[in-house]
């Protein structure tokens, strides 16, 4: 179609595009054909595609989410009340391997060597050869009535190797809300073009699923310079279409002071986080530059601390003898950072060792870091000095107490502010320019 327009053969393509509307071979083709003849033939001045992305709400989020905008939406959504669950293509694939276990992995004639996934989603027979089944399923899910059904998998096929879905991504919870929580025709629907074609639909799902009042919706994030791909467009009309809300969610980057800070400081047996252990952590959150709460704990690190360190934090062997293992006070820790950005003097030394601490637990630990150290570098420059006990007497910062997780993590939230406080007069000019 491209290329008879492009050699100016206009009403070839134009009748091309009349039968690719009238009997598309998928919804992306349809999609594309009526994009591409609203703008050529009808007039339309701008595509599909950037009516959308004009069309989605903006978001503020903290620019120190850069790289992971769709964590820094979902933390803003949460503030806004908001359940939010990771979604994209996991979770529907999630829901299509459950549902169809039996015909996939059980009726099924599986590839050999290591290709896992059933040939009959490769060459589009699975609606043909299991249709019976598949309509039955289908209309379990459109009487709302399925996910019973998918917990007796979860049970009884835990672990199984399958080539849709890992099982360590699987959501149980999410898997309700979505349920529970969206027109059950819509989910059967959605579900009946992934078994026509599970390959044209494997990706190009919204980033984020969340869940208001008991009701789900979708969100795809795009942040500055992202364009919406052709498969997110057609799944965001075909979540429409099926009476499933879905939108764009546009990032605007700036400094948000209604974000949490979290100011960390820690204290170790030694500066090697693959061989030396926490034995202190000290925390303080900071929202709209006012401390809103803290968090402490001595950590009994499981092995002898060094007489120079002693020596230097006052932390004794005999102090952290009958203190908590870090295994037992991750879930607080965790818990304490909540949607909130990982803030430290020197923060890859302090996040070294906490994410290795996780690692130790086999969980993840993955939060967007802002260095004190650094920011006071850039908007404070021309100290011949940036270690925290030289700023702290430069901007008069109490540190009684210097080489103790919480003092220190106390003054690194002054400077913090210090820090957010230029950030937020970078934002002010922009805002009334704009």
């Amino acid at each position: 179609m491209r290329l008879l327009y492009n050699e100016g053969e206009r009403a070839a393509a134009e009748e091309l595009l009349r039968r690719m509307i009238d009997d598309p071979s998928s919804d992306g083709e349809h999609l594309f054909a009526t994009d591409f003849y609203a703008r050529k033939f009808g007039g339309r001045r701008t595509g599909l595609y950037t009516e959308l992305l004009r069309s989605g709400r903006t978001i503020t989020v903290d620019d120190t989410h850069r790289g992971n905008p769709e964590a820094g939406v979902a933390g803003v959504l949460r503030r806004e009340g908001a359940k939010v669950f990771y979604a994209e293509n996991v979770l529907w694939h999630t829901l299509f391997g459950l549902l169809f276990w039996d015909e996939l992995f059980e009726s099924a004639q599986l590839p050999s060597g290591f290709d896992w996934v059933p040939h009959c989603l490769k060459d589009r027979s699975f609606h043909r050869q299991f249709a019976a089944p598949i309509e039955e399923k289908l209309q379990s899910v459109a009487i709302g009535n399925a996910f019973s059904s998918i917990l007796r998998t979860v049970a009884a096929r835990w672990g199984r190797p399958n080539g849709i879905f890992a099982w360590d991504h699987v959501q149980v919870e999410a898997l309700r809300a979505l349920l529970d929580g969206t027109d059950p025709t819509g989910i059967a629907r959605i579900l009946r073009a992934m078994c026509d074609d599970f390959c044209g639909m494997r990706d190009g799902f919204p980033d984020l699923m969340m869940v208001r009042d008991g009701k789900a919706s979708f969100m795809e994030i795009k942040a500055e310079g992202d364009v919406i791909r052709r498969n997110q467009l057609t799944r965001l009309h075909q979540l429409g279409a099926a009476g499933i809300v879905a939108e764009i969610g546009r990032v605007d980057y700036r400094f948000d002071p209604e974000q949490d800070y979290v100011v960390v400081d820690i204290e170790t047996t030694g500066a090697w986080s693959n061989g030396d252990r926490i034995t202190e952590i000290g925390a303080v959150k900071i929202r709209n530059h006012q401390v809103i709460d803290e968090w402490h704990s001595l950590v009994n690190p499981q092995r002898s601390i060094p007489a120079k360190i002693v020596q230097l934090t006052g932390i004794t062997n005999e102090m952290v003898r009958d203190a908590p293992l870090f295994v037992e006070i991750a879930n607080s820790f965790m818990q304490f950072m909540g949607d909130g950005i990982f803030v430290a003097h020197n923060v890859n030394f302090d996040y070294g060792f906490i994410a290795y601490e996780f690692e130790r637990l086999e969980r993840r630990f993955r939060f967007p870091k802002l260095c004190t150290c650094a920011g006071m570098r850039r908007r404070y420059p021309g100290h011949k000095s940036y270690g925290l006990g030289k700023l702290c007497e430069i901007y008069g910062i109490d540190l009684h107490n210097h080489h103790r997780a919480l003092c220190d993590a106390r003054a690194s939230a002054y400077l913090l502010n210090l820090i957010n406080k230029k950030r937020d007069e970078e934002v002010a000019p922009k805002a009334e320019a704009a």
